[in-house]
């Protein structure tokens, strides 16, 4: 008897699994007025560390190479990382979560390094939730550099990832996806976070570059549903974090980089918006940006926030708090802070990182003109002004010149590339709305306002 209760049991768990991975919902959703109530909470989201140990070398041919197909602060993320650690520390938050790419590119040696400074958040009392980024396991660019060579060294696989990061989120989860490096956790009772790994590590393979664009699986598509169907019957408020963005964060997004993006992320959006998830925290793109958008069928506005990279200018994290407003509803306030100082550039470094990714921006455009045979003397005409559009946008609130791109001096041929990409200088240019850096969502409407 006890037999045939276990199988029967096992029969129908497979047959709830089965329905779950459907195309069709397994559970309709809750009615529009049963919304979750938010609790009031205080959290910081922060992104793209891309920490790198710098005795894997800071000299020779090999790294300058690196270097000039790069715009990252790799050899101050130690200090500019500690910096943030410790004034993220000293900020009033629950918990801080962390939207993927941790190390340069996933050596097992920088990984420890991260999860050494992420530990300073903890010993301040924060719990904190990370999940990998498209640099972060099984990468084979991970080396060290040696004069004009690089030699491999050990990245990590999945296992090894939650192993190092088991108490920055891992050991908090209370459901865990057995297809991915996903997982649920209730970091404030009432509010549950879902931690999505939306990489493709995978498919990488030696001696080949890393896959840059995310993807979910089926089965982890079916994990999500049944976890937000789980917290919508239990009545929890979720919000929603992973590496790559839901939606276009500018005009011509999909166009030139919608490797940037998540694949199918039509239908990741529509099952969010769904169960009334209202936001979406994403990094990937080194942008401080944030795009809305109303789905279609659900009549709900979901957002993508992206935060930008830490070692990248302008070296952001961002504060978000909920809170109760007139209507009875809750409002998620969001700001945005800077790391401006650190100690060996004191207050000169905000200059320094702006000027470097500006003058790394302008390395990458001439190695792409040189390829499209735009010569040397007409590419400074060029490049500096797609340097300005590329940096308006890590910025955000970008705000759109009267030409986008004078094309004063261009020869014909210039004239011709520059108007092949003119759709991606323009879009960079192009602040799709709500504001980015500092506003104001009713998570019951869906509707968002700036904030001074």
């Amino acid at each position: 008897m006890k037999r045939q209760i276990t199988l029967s049991l096992l029969f129908f768990t497979i047959l709830f699994m089965i329905a779950c991975s459907s195309a069709k919902l397994f559970v309709p959703p809750m009615a529009a007025d049963t919304f979750p109530a938010y609790p009031a909470a205080r959290f910081v989201v922060i992104s793209d560390l891309h920490f790198y140990d710098t005795s894997l070398g800071t000299e020779g041919k090999a790294f300058q190479d690196y270097l000039d197909n790069d715009r990252k602060l790799l050899v101050l993320s130690d200090e500019i990382i500690k910096t943030a650690m410790e004034k993220i520390a000293m900020e009033k938050a629950d918990f801080v979560i962390v939207a993927g790419d941790l190390t340069k590119d996933g050596e097992e040696l920088c990984h420890q390094g991260v999860a050494r400074h992420l530990q300073t958040l903890v010993k301040s009392g924060k719990k904190v939730f990370v999940v990998p980024g498209n640099h972060d396991i099984n990468n084979p660019d991970s080396v060290r550099f040696i004069g004009d060579i690089t030699e491999p060294v050990p990245s990590i696989d999945p296992s090894a990832f939650k192993n190092i990061y088991q108490q920055l989120g891992y050991e908090e989860a209370i459901a865990q996806d057995p297809d991915s490096l996903s997982y649920v956790a209730e970091p404030v009772q009432g509010l549950r976070i879902l931690a999505l790994d939306s990489n493709r590590y995978k498919e990488n393979r030696p001696n080949h570059h890393p896959i840059i664009g995310g993807a979910f699986s089926e089965q982890t598509l079916a994990w999500i549903e049944v976890q937000l169907i789980t917290a919508q019957r239990a009545n929890k408020a979720v919000i929603v974090f992973q590496h790559h963005g839901i939606m276009e964060h500018y005009p011509a997004n999909e166009k030139f980089y919608e490797e940037y993006l998540v694949a199918d992320r039509k239908i990741v959006a529509a099952l969010f918006a769904r169960y009334d998830v209202r936001l979406v925290f994403t990094g990937h793109f080194h942008a401080q940006d944030v795009t809305a958008k109303n789905i279609e069928d659900t009549d709900q506005t979901i957002f993508d926030i992206e935060t930008g990279s830490m070692v990248t200018a302008p070296c952001p994290y961002r504060m978000v708090e909920l809170v109760k407003n007139k209507s009875g509803s809750t409002n998620a306030v969001i700001s945005s802070q800077f790391i401006t100082n650190i100690p060996s550039l004191g207050d000169d470094f905000a200059d320094y990182a702006a000027d470097y990714v500006f003058e790394g921006t302008k390395k990458l455009v001439n190695n792409s003109l040189t390829k499209y045979k735009v010569s040397a003397e007409q590419q400074p005409l060029i490049n500096g002004q797609v340097a300005t559009a590329y940096s308006s946008h890590l910025k955000g609130d970008e705000i759109k010149p009267t030409t986008v791109i004078d094309t004063k001096g261009f020869g014909f041929w210039l004239k011709f590339v520059a108007w092949i990409q003119e759709d991606l200088i323009e879009g960079w240019y192009t602040d799709l709305e709500p504001r980015d850096n500092d506003l104001i969502i009713d998570l019951a409407t869906g509707k968002a306002t700036g904030r001074e």
